[in-house]
């Protein structure tokens, strides 16, 4: 009797969201490797990291050259933004031209090296920038606004998703993730709602390019309509998909708008917690009680929130108690002394790390796979984002105004 071949493996989730190109801002939500379903991957050579490191480096110089040109539309002399096009959005662009159009460069795993540790440490820093004082303010108006947002999002999303044809369960990571964080939402509540991998890699591959889109329009309104940095940092932060896309867009305004739209995008983060424990309610009624209580053994409800996320909020409640240092240093020439106030100098380091992270993110970047995303899919998301943000701008700007 002849033994029938063996079926070929079947390709897990992380290796169909690498070989078809959409993971390539992964990293913007932190490490693949802090979800069950994926390998730890390969140690590093000293070399990868090196080139990756160096290349990174290399783009965010040349976008930070670029970025201030003497003319249109890189600066506008007396403009309340001197240079409209901030050197984190830059980055990214140059670094997706250069990806795309130097393929055998190859730099993809050093930058995410780059990624893995320069974005939660940019994170942290931009934490010393908060004011506390005006979160308490503005504080419940805003988080009722996300929680309404949310909501939408995820309503509207399955609604447009059943008009156009999309699977229900698409349709719902779509909304998640365009509602929370991008991948990681959609990772996270996908082994809940027993979603295909083809519906979860086409999920991601849909609010990485929605967001980029998102990043790069809220910047353009900014500058058709110019606004302050609070209303400015809330919208980007209410409503862009991933971290680093809502902070380089807040950056673009100023550091002020900067530390608002990461704020309020860390409180869209830590409500994932809670959507995790709805998704698993609701899905209930459809799936079995067992399928439930796999999909979140081991795992607290608190662990959805990244690390870097307590970090923010601990040295944004120093801030607040001012309690970071001034370092005074005396010079031996008998000069003045040089006194620099941690609150000012961790948020512009944060803003070179984060400028050298969306370098590395845009050299990540793979183009032509990212626009084979299903067009109905794709549309979903856009109409879901789109009537997000506008029903976000007039919400905060009653509550900020």
């Amino acid at each position: 009797m002849v033994k029938s071949e063996e079926s070929p493996r079947r390709m897990t989730l992380y290796e169909l969201l690498e070989s078809g190109g959409l993971a390539s801002l992964d990293s913007m939500e932190g490490t693949w490797d802090q979800w069950e379903d994926s390998p730890p991957g390969p140690i590093q050579s000293k070399s990868v990291i090196f080139r990756g490191v160096a290349g990174a480096t290399a783009v965010m110089v040349m976008a930070w050259w670029i970025h201030r040109l003497p003319f249109a539309p890189f600066s506008f002399e007396g403009s309340a933004l001197e240079h409209p096009i901030g050197v984190s959005v830059m980055a990214i662009l140059l670094g997706m031209i250069v990806a795309n159009v130097l393929p055998m460069l190859d730099l993809k795993a050093g930058c995410r090296w780059v990624t893995t540790w320069c974005i939660p440490a940019a994170i942290v820093l931009l934490g010393a920038r908060m004011d506390l004082l005006l979160v308490a303010d503005v504080g419940w108006g805003v988080l009722l606004t996300l929680v309404a947002l949310i909501a939408t999002s995820v309503g509207l999303s399955l609604g447009v998703g059943r008009v156009l044809g999309l699977g229900r369960k698409a349709s719902y990571l779509i909304g998640v993730g365009t509602a929370i964080c991008g991948s990681s939402a959609i990772l996270a509540v996908a082994p809940i709602a027993d979603a295909k991998d083809e519906d979860v890699v086409l999920s991601v591959g849909v609010v990485n390019l929605v967001g980029l889109l998102a990043m790069f329009a809220c910047v353009t309104c900014l500058w058709i309509w110019p606004m302050d940095a609070n209303l400015f940092g809330a919208w980007a932060g209410a409503t862009i998909h991933a971290i680093p896309q809502v902070v380089a867009a807040g950056e673009t305004h100023g550091p002020d708008a900067a530390a608002m739209a990461t704020l309020v995008k860390l409180t869209r983060v830590t409500m994932l917690a809670p959507v995790v424990l709805l998704s698993a309610l609701w899905m209930a009624r459809s799936s079995s009680e067992a399928k439930k209580g796999k999909a979140l053994e081991g795992r607290k409800l608190w662990q959805y929130v990244p690390w870097f996320v307590w970090g923010f909020i601990a040295l944004a409640t120093l801030r607040a108690f001012n309690l970071l240092p001034v370092l005074e240093f005396f010079p031996n020439d008998g000069t003045d002394s040089i006194r620099l106030s941690l609150s000012e100098v961790l948020p512009s380091i944060a803003k070179w790390l984060l400028a050298l992270s969306m370098a590395a993110i845009g050299l990540q970047v793979q183009l032509r796979p990212m626009l084979r995303t299903g067009a109905k899919a794709f549309s979903a998301g856009i109409i879901v984002w789109a009537v997000v943000s506008v029903l976000a701008f007039g919400c905060l700007h009653y509550l900020l105004r």
